[in-house]
């Protein structure tokens, strides 16, 4: 059976690349008007039109990184799921290395939740800034991996058939390895 490849909506992160620059550039008027400010006030604005040119830039990177590259966002194969679907994608997460799948809204967005046995191998797996940001996405929901659905190209419905067939692929996979031993 061949992959299942999800690309990105180039929409959707076409608009959150502009997004990305409104608030870059939000970010640097903040800074400018406050350049001849003294005092606490003053030093309170330029640090948040610094967080937010800091920010939101790298956010930009990003969504141009994402559109001029145009590789995948989820990748569902025979060995497991392949996130690379924002910053922080888990990368391959096998079906061995996964206890349960299920969706879950949080803030208001849908996500679909990967829950692994070991709860702390996607942040094993990530190294710096990836490894920070994955501690933090932690603390905030059960699943370990959390994949945007409002960015796949795909419909929910598409994605758990296709997630399904080759779950059960993988289960029958295992059974015969272990009465081959």
């Amino acid at each position: 059976m061949s992959d299942f490849v999800v690309l990105p909506k180039m929409k959707r992160i076409i608009m959150l690349a502009f997004i990305s620059i409104i608030f870059v550039v939000t970010g640097v008027l903040i800074f400018v008007a406050t350049l001849n400010e003294a005092g606490g006030e003053g030093l309170l604005f330029k640090t948040i039109g610094i967080i937010a040119i800091v920010f939101f830039g790298l956010c930009l990177i990003y969504y141009i990184n994402v559109l001029i590259k145009r590789k995948p966002a989820l990748i569902v194969s025979e060995e497991g799921i392949f996130d690379d679907s924002s910053f922080i994608g888990a990368g391959l997460v096998r079906w061995e290395e996964i206890e349960a799948l299920d969706f879950v809204n949080f803030s208001g967005q849908l996500f679909l939740g990967i829950k692994t046995y070991d709860p702390n191998l996607i942040v094993n797996r990530s190294n710096g800034v990836k490894r920070t940001l994955n501690k933090l996405n932690k603390g905030l929901v059960e699943a370990q991996v959390n994949i945007p659905v409002k960015i796949l190209a795909c419909s929910i419905d598409e994605l758990v058939e296709e997630i399904q067939k080759r779950w059960q692929i993988a289960a029958e996979s295992n059974e015969n390895h272990f009465e081959n031993l």
